[in-house]
This record gives structure tokens, sequence and C-alpha cells, in this order.
């Protein structure tokens, strides 16, 4: 923690977007809601546009690293999905952590790569209002793979015309043109980017990506809709993880690699409609979408351990299109004398999974057919719920969702075909107590859960469809010292036992079932206008049950925080530092193994040169930790070794890098 502290100088001073008018940049912002009450638990918050503009980042995905604990890495090239983290879990690529955008939903069941696998590279950070986001199951518009949390973000409604250029190391460029012109009653907004990358690594990551947004908003008072299509195409080389075994011995570099060919392409086009309306007694919303999805994937993780003469190289291929709509109701009434108010809403998700499969492959090129299935995969629940003031100091919010989870997997590789369906109920419970003294407290419990693998379903009892989690938390949120506020929040979670389906492997493996609990504070301190500070600090105890001497989840870190601290100089300067820390989890386990810590520290500096000009720049890594991103433990071979071994396998952390970026606004 010494390097947490010191490194303290960045990110809040930053929180700010250029004006059209003086040369001024906005006061600064902290993180969460100033309001202690705005929220139905201690650990949701919202985050804003100027909080996400003074986050220095290194991907896309990093803007969820704004929510207290949660972490994301990569292990891969940065056209696959980020590795993440939260509450205890390895959350692999998002299996219990679920996201969506303006209600379109992205986490994949039954994916080629991994279930719930969340891919946000498909973002354009600018055009992102913000997000909500919440841990545990407790609310009731979350359904599938909400156990750790969720989160809901939201496209911008206009933006000022921009012209934005960023020029990285190792080979990074970046093009953004993106405005918005009223007419019609409403707001259309554009934007489009480009960008290449080769990265710090000796075999050049070559990606090509390319993103585009239209949107229209129109919208009054008491009604507004709006009508979204993204589109996102990337290519990229991956320098996978990499034993250490051939680092230590000069085998191999630090950014080195084993198999030329990983690598990958994917796409992602989606249109969306929603519309909203206040009327004399009801709010209601509704919001229906169509997504276009493929992603080829090819990985060596192993290298020659099972095949010595083509390599362990295997292509995962997914290639669906998913449909859904959703529509939430909320009605005020009195009841026993009280304000009160009737919620309720129903979604559903239908996913067309044409073609997904798992093959053996050398350079890019199919052996072997592991397995190939089309799948259907159907979703449908509904909630129903009870706001209630019942006194002045105590709101209740109470009710339950019922979710029916049903699938039909035809084999086009020869195993047996398979179906079938789950109900899930799932009942919450929020209450709120107080304000005392500028101090709100939270008492919640929950069930929820997320679905496995349809192709896990192998014909055995012990396939389970959807796997429960119940949860609680206690906590609070207070403001009662001057220009200071502190959420703090007790939780615990309960997992049941699951089968868990290996994209890599093509086969199910059993997992015991698992308790989770610990403690996060968060806190916000903006003693002068030209300063602030705010800093989290997560702590989490995970295990298995019925593990005796082998009852740790690997990969689920123990303690996570981050912190920052901004300046603003001038009206038009402001600077800045960030840090993020996370304790080394256990790799295996029985514990023997852990990986390293890792701490990170992000400088950061924006100038409001003129008007209609800015300058951002972000020094990441600054004092070039040779930290790695993430770590695992299991049996490899490469080329010219007799016999397997077990050793730590990392992917690096990237080195110091330097951006500059220059955004011009008409």
């Amino acid at each position: 923690m010494p390097l947490l502290v010191a490194a303290c100088l960045v990110t809040l001073c930053a929180r700010a977007h250029v004006p059209d008018a003086p040369v001024q940049l906005e006061p600064i912002e902290v993180r969460g809601s100033a309001d202690p009450g705005a929220t139905p638990a201690a650990s949701a918050g919202q985050i804003d546009r100027p909080e996400l503009d003074a986050h220095a980042s290194q991907r896309a995905g990093d803007l969820l690293e704004l929510i207290p604990g949660f972490i994301t890495t990569q292990h891969s090239g940065e056209g696959k999905a980020n590795q993440y983290f939260a509450r205890g879990f390895n959350l692999d690529h998002g299996t219990d952590f679920a996201v969506s955008i303006d209600g379109v939903p992205l986490n994949l069941s039954s994916h080629g790569h991994g279930q719930g696998y969340l891919d946000l590279n498909f973002l354009i950070p600018e055009l992102v209002a913000g997000y909500d986001y919440r841990k545990g199951s407790y609310s009731l518009r979350d359904g599938d793979f909400v156990t750790a949390g969720s989160a809901e973000l939201r496209w911008v409604d206009d933006t000022p015309t921009l012209l934005q250029v960023s020029v990285g190391e190792y080979g990074e460029r970046r093009g953004l043109v993106a405005g918005s012109r009223r007419g019609a009653g409403g707001t259309l907004t554009m934007g489009a980017d480009y960008s290449v990358n080769d990265g710090p690594w000796a075999l050049p990551m070559d990606q090509r990506s390319a993103r585009g947004l239209l949107r229209y908003v129109r919208e009054s008072a008491e009604a507004g809709s709006s009508l979204s299509l993204s589109a996102y195409d990337n290519r990229w080389t991956a320098s996978d993880q990499i034993p250490g075994r051939a680092v230590a011995d000069g085998r191999l570099d630090r950014f080195g690699f084993v198999d030329p060919t990983s690598g990958g392409d994917t796409h992602r086009y989606m249109l969306s409609a929603s519309h909203w309306q206040n009327t004399a007694d009801a709010q209601w919303s509704a919001t229906a979408y169509a997504v276009d999805y493929r992603l080829q994937l090819f990985s060596n993780f192993t290298y020659f351990l099972d095949d010595a003469v083509n390599g362990d190289q295997f292509e995962q291929f997914d290639a669906r299109r998913y449909y859904g709509a959703r529509i939430d109701r909320r009605q005020p009434l009195t009841l026993l004398g009280r304000d009160a108010a009737l919620v309720a809403g129903v979604d559903t998700r239908f996913d067309r999974i044409g073609d997904v499969g798992l093959y053996r492959s050398a350079a890019r090129t199919r052996l072997e057919t592991v397995r190939r299935d089309a799948i259907d995969d159907w979703r449908l629940g509904g909630f129903a719920g009870l706001e209630l003031s019942a006194s002045p100091w105590l709101q209740v919010i109470a009710g339950t969702r019922l979710d029916r989870y049903a699938y039909d997997v035809r084999s086009r590789s020869g195993l047996p075909d398979r179906s079938g369906d789950e109900l899930q109920w799932s009942p919450k419970l929020s209450l709120i107590l107080g304000p005392w003294a500028a101090t709100q407290f939270y008492v919640n419990a929950g069930r929820g859960f997320h679905s496995n693998d349809a192709r896990g379903d192998d014909g055995s009892e012990g396939f389970d469809p959807l796997a429960a989690a119940r949860g609680a938390e206690f906590g609070l949120r207070s403001t009662a010292l001057p220009d200071l506020e502190l959420a703090l929040a007790l939780w615990t979670l309960q997992l049941d036992s699951e089968l868990v389906y290996v994209g890599d492997a093509g086969q199910t493996e059993p997992n015991n079932a698992s308790r989770r609990r610990g403690a996060e504070l968060a806190l916000r301190y903006h003693p002068f206008e030209w300063l602030g500070f705010d800093a989290d600090w997560t702590v989490t105890r995970t295990r298995l049950d019925d593990a005796a001497g082998a009852d740790r989840v690997p990969n689920a870190i123990p303690r996570a925080g981050r912190a920052a601290v901004g300046v603003r100089v001038t009206p038009a300067l402001q600077l800045g530092v960030q840090v993020r820390h996370f304790d080394g989890a256990p790799l295996i386990e029985d514990g023997s193994v852990s990986a390293r810590d890792s701490t990170r520290a992000d400088l950061l500096l924006r100038w409001a040169a003129t008007p209609k000009l800015d300058l951002r720049i972000e020094l990441l890594n600054a004092f070039d930790a040779d930290d790695a991103d993430i770590e695992y433990f299991y049996e490899s071979r490469l080329a010219g070794e007799a016999a397997p071994v077990a050793d730590r396998h990392f992917h690096p952390a990237l080195p110091r890098l330097l951006r500059a970026t220059v955004r011009a606004t008409f």
C-alpha cells in the first residue's frame, strides 16, 4: 500500500469536459452519488460522463473499473473479451456479472469461448454517457448472470461535433469523428472510430478495429423514444499467456510468444429501439433489440502437450443472432395512508446460435472437429414488487422474479441432441433506514442465478441449467462529515453446486458449492474546489464447500483497491494520478501456489488550450511495473521438452505507455 498512497496525484482533476465557452475545465468530480438515499443498496452507484473522462484507461473495458473492487485484465489479444474479477469471483469473461447498454444485454450464453462471454471492445468510450451499477442479486430488474452484480450502460443522447486523434507508443493510433444534429423534434448522433495497434509484443498484434454508432433520440417531459444502430469489426494476432520457465531461462522474452498464429476476428451489429412515457397515474418503458454476432478465435495455451507434431492450437467459433424485448411499469399509489408504488416488468430473449464449435487446428487450419452444435436458447422472465414508504425513516422494496430458461442443442458432430428447461424463483428484499445525521442504512437480501452452458447437458442427472445464488448485505452511506462521502458494505453470498462447461476443452467439469463474504469501503473527499480525492478498498474471503484441503477458488482475488487524487492547477489545466492494486490470488485449490500482487499507477493531464481545442496526455503504468495481468498454474510442454511441466503461465501487464489525444470541437 505505500505506492497506493504515494502515487495519489491524477484522476479527479481531469473529471471534466471542455465547455464551448471559456477556456476552463469543469470542477473536480468524484465517483458515486452524492445523495446517500439515491440508491437501494450501499454497494450500488452511478458513474457519469465527467468521471469517465477523468479515468485514464488502457482498454474500453476499463471503464468498469470505476466500480469499487472491479478489476479488468487481458490474457490474450486485445480483440478478445477482457478477464473480469469482482466480489471474490474470477468472472472469466463475464459469467457472473451482467452488463447491458440501453437495455440490450451483452453477455452471451452457450458461447464458443465461455458462458456469459462479455466483450466490451465494441464501445466507443467517448459516446458512453455513464452507467448504473449494482452489486449482489437484490434488484428485481436483474435476471440471468447477476450473482456478483450488474451494470447498465447508456449511450449519449447528444454530443458536440468533435474530431479526435490519439497517438500512443507501440504503434497505437486512433481516430474518432462524432457529432449531433437537431431537427424534426429530435437529436441525431453519429460517431465512428478506427484504431490500429501493434502493442509491445515481440509478435506485433496487428489489430485493426472499426466502430460506429448512429442514434436518434426524441423526448419531451412526458415521453421519449430512441433508435440506435451500432457496428463493430475487429481482427488481431494474439500473444497468449506464456510459461514462466521459458522467460526465466531466456528462451522467451517477457513479451514473447509460442504460437505465432493465435488471434481472431469478430463483429457485433446491434439495432435497438426504446420508448418511455409518464402518464397521469403510471410510468412505463419498453425496449426491443436485435443483434448479429460472430467470433472466430484461435488459441494455444499448452503448446505441444497433447500433439507433439501439430501443436495444441484450437479454434472456437460462434455465430448467432439474438432478439429480445423488455417492458417495465411503475404505478404510484397510496397504501395504508403511506406513499407506495407497484412495480412490474417482463423481459424475453431468444438466441438462435446457428453455429458454435470447437476444433483442433494448426496455423489457423482446422484438423479435427471436437464438437459442433446449433443451439436455440430462450429466456422469459418477469417480476413484480412493492415500493413502500412505511415511515419517515423506513422504505421497503420487496418482490420476486420468476425466470424460465429453455434450450435445444442439435449436434452437428455425432453427439446426442439435448433439450431441457428450468424455472428459477428469486425473491428480493431491500430496507432503507434513515437518514439520521446525514447517514442512511441499507439491508438487502435476494436470490439470483446464472445459467449454465446448454452443451453441459450430457444426459447425467447432475446437470443443472440454472445455478442459484443467495446473498445478503448490510451497509451505509454517509455525508455526515463536511466534504466527505462514505459508503460501507458487508456482504455474503452462497452459490449452488453446478456443472461448468469448459469451452477450451469441449467438456463439463463439476464444481462444488461456494461461499463468499467480504467488506467494501468507498470514500470521496473534496475539501477544496481545486482538490479532490477518492478511494475504495475491498476484502473478500472465498471458499469451496466440502473440499477440505482444496477449498480455494483459483483466481479469486482476496483484496483490491483503487485511489485517485486530482488537482486543478489553473482553470484550464488539471493533473492527477490514479492507482489500482490487487493482491495475488490462489492459482490452485490447495492454495500452495498464488499469483503475485499487482499495482499500477496511471498519470493523466488535461489541458483546455482554447475553447475548441483540448489536449489529453496519459502515462499508463507510469512506474513500468513488470506485473502480470493474469497468472495461471497448469501443465504445458514446449517444443523440445521431453515431458509436461507444471508451471506458472502469465500474460504480462502492458509496460509504461505514453498516449496523447487531441480533440477539436465545433
